[in-house]
C-alpha cells in the first residue's frame, strides 16, 4: 500500500480489482471445499437469510427445510434476503448464488466508496482496500450473512452526510437499518447531534429520526405478524456490563492454551485492530462520527461474542468502519500511525480468518472453525 503522505492521484479501479479478486479466491476455496453454494450458509445464522431469499414475507415456521427459531428477528433484517431474491428473480434455483454475488458486489461498494473517500481527502485511493479488507466482510460473504451490504449502505450515508446530502443520506442509513439494525447507532449519533448545542454546522436531527422510525414501525409490524405462530421473546439484548465477557473467555483460554491458540490469536489480533480503530476518537471529525465510533465500541465490549470468531469479527465491522474514515482524514501524526499500523493487521487478520473460516462448517481441524 502506498505511503500515508501520498496524494490523490491513481485510479480506484485497481483497488476494487485486488479486493474483489481477493475475495473471489477466498469464495472459490470455500466452494470447493465444502461442495455447493448452498453450503455456504450452512451452520449459522446465514440459514435463517437463504430462508428469507427464497420468500421474504414467509409466514411458514418451517419450509424449505430449515425452521426459524426467531422469525421475526430474522425478517426485520429484511434488506440482503430481500436483495438476494430480487437478484434472483424469484428463482429458488438461482438464490445461493445471488446471496453470494449481492455480498460480493457490496464488498465491491466498500472497496469504490472507500478509494474514493480516500481519494477525496488527498490519500492514495489504496488506503480504500483497508476497511474492505475488514475480516468480518468476509465471514459475510462465506456465510451468506448481512454485514457487507450493511457496510456499503452505512458508507455511503456517511459519505453523503459529508458531501451535505441529507435526504439521500437518511435514505441510505434507512436501507442499512433495515439491513442490519446495528447501524441505527449512526441514527442515533445523528439525531444527538443535531438536537444537541453545537458551534458548527452538521446535519439535521430528521436525517437520524427518520431510519429510527423507519425501522421501528418495520419491526413493529413483523413482530405483529409472527405473534400468533411464533413470538419473538420481550428482549433480545445481548448486552452486558462492559468486558466482564472479554475477561472471563480469556481466562477459560489461558487453561486451555493449546486447544484455544488459534482463536485466541485470531482474537488478540483483532482487539489491537480495534483498538487502533478506537485511537480515532482522538481527531477532529464531525461530532456525529466520534459519537456513533464511541457508542459501537462500548456496544463492542460489552458482548458475549469472545469465544466464536465470526461474531466478534462482524461486531466489529462497523467501528472498524468508522475508526479508518476518521483516521484517514485526519492530519494529525498520531492518526498517520495508527492507519500504517492498521493496515498489516487488517491483512494479517483477513488471512487468519479466511484460513480458519474457508470449510466451516465442515470441521477444520484444530486451525479451523467448526
Amino acid at each position: 500500500m502506498p505511503a500515508a503522505g501520498e496524494t490523490r492521484a491513481g485510479s480506484v479501479a485497481p483497488v476494487v480489482g485486488v479486493v474483489v479478486a481477493a475475495h473471489l479466491l477466498y469464495a472459490g476455496a470455500r466452494l470447493a471445499l465444502v461442495g455447493d453454494l448452498v453450503s455456504f450458509a450452512d451452520g449459522y445464522d446465514g440459514l435463517a437469510y437463504r430462508r428469507l431469499a427464497l420468500d421474504p414475507l414467509t409466514l411458514a415456521v418451517t419450509d424449505h427445510g430449515t425452521t426459524f427459531t426467531r422469525p421475526a428477528y430474522w425478517q426485520a433484517r429484511i434488506g440482503y434476503p430481500a436483495a438476494a431474491w430480487a437478484l434472483s428473480l424469484g428463482r429458488d434455483d438461482l438464490v445461493p448464488a445471488a446471496l453470494v454475488l449481492v455480498n460480493l458486489l457490496a464488498v465491491a461498494g466498500i472497496a469504490l466508496l472507500a478509494a474514493r473517500l480516500a481519494r477525496g481527502l488527498d490519500r492514495s485511493p489504496w488506503w480504500g482496500a483497508v476497511p474492505a479488507l475488514w475480516a468480518g466482510f468476509l465471514v459475510g460473504l462465506g456465510q451468506d450473512l448481512t454485514e457487507p451490504l450493511a457496510g456499503v449502505l452505512l458508507l455511503s450515508a456517511l459519505a453523503l452526510l459529508r458531501s451535505r446530502r441529507p435526504a439521500l443520506a437518511a435514505l441510505a442509513l434507512t436501507a442499512a437499518a433495515l439491513t442490519r439494525e446495528t447501524t441505527l447507532v449512526v441514527a442515533v449519533a445523528v439525531l444527538l447531534a443535531g438536537v444537541l448545542p453545537r458551534r458548527t454546522g452538521g446535519p439535521p436531527a430528521w436525517v437520524g429520526a427518520v431510519p429510527l422510525a423507519t425501522y421501528a414501525a418495520w419491526r413493529a409490524w413483523v413482530r405483529d405478524r409472527w405473534s400468533g405462530a411464533m413470538p419473538d421473546p420481550p428482549s433480545d439484548n445481548p448486552l452486558g456490563v462492559p468486558l466482564v465477557e472479554l475477561t472471563r473467555y480469556l481466562g477459560s483460554a489461558a487453561r486451555q492454551p493449546v486447544a484455544e491458540a488459534p482463536q485466541t490469536l485470531l482474537l488478540v489480533l483483532t482487539l489491537v485492530a480495534v483498538g487502533l480503530a478506537a485511537t480515532a476518537l482522538r481527531v477532529e471529525a464531525p461530532r456525529h462520527e466520534r459519537l456513533a465510533l464511541a457508542a459501537y465500541l462500548l456496544v463492542l465490549a460489552s458482548l458475549p461474542v469472545w469465544d466464536r470468531g465470526q461474531a466478534y469479527l462482524r461486531w466489529g465491522c462497523e467501528p472498524v468502519l468508522l475508526g479508518w474514515l476518521l483516521l484517514v482524514g485526519s492530519v494529525r501524526p498520531y492518526a498517520g500511525r495508527a492507519r500504517r499500523a492498521l493496515v498489516p493487521l487488517v491483512v494479517v487478520v483477513w488471512l487468519v480468518t479466511a484460513s480458519q473460516s474457508v470449510a466451516y462448517p465442515h470441521g477444520g481441524g484444530w486451525w479451523g472453525w467448526s
